[in-house]
């Protein structure tokens, strides 16, 4: 893994923590210790990443009731609302770096594709 591979890891766990607790504090008035929050937050990252988006939100949901015990209504929010805003963060993170990534030639960030098939690509997948 390269250097510009764990620099965008740490800011996705980033914006996971600060999306889950928000939503923690949110809706739920609870205060958890950061150390809690940024051990959910990068195995959130990693499931997510590495395994599956709707398995990283069933880990999310399922470490919410059990451990921290919140009741079915304020666990299924508070997970839904993470993950949403992580994928909001990492498609603003991406769009950010590949567009940095592309202007100042950085290799591991170059957009790698023409705007032509870009555009292809677009138009053929769903």
């Amino acid at each position: 893994m390269s250097i510009v591979d764990t620099v965008i890891y740490a800011l996705l766990v980033i914006v996971y923590y600060m999306f889950l607790k928000t939503a923690l504090e949110v809706f739920t008035y609870k205060k958890l210790r950061n150390y809690s929050i940024l051990m959910i937050s990068i195995l959130g990252v990693v499931v997510s990443l590495k395994v599956d988006l709707f398995l990283g939100i069933l880990v999310l949901f399922i470490l919410l009731l059990r451990p921290i015990k919140l009741n079915l209504k304020e666990a299924l929010v508070v997970a839904l609302t993470a993950e949403f805003g992580f994928l909001l963060g990492m498609i603003v993170i991406m769009f950010i770096l590949t567009t940095a990534g592309t202007v100042f030639g950085i290799k591991g960030l170059e957009l790698n594709m023409t705007w032509e098939e870009l555009f292809h690509y677009i138009t053929t997948h769903p």
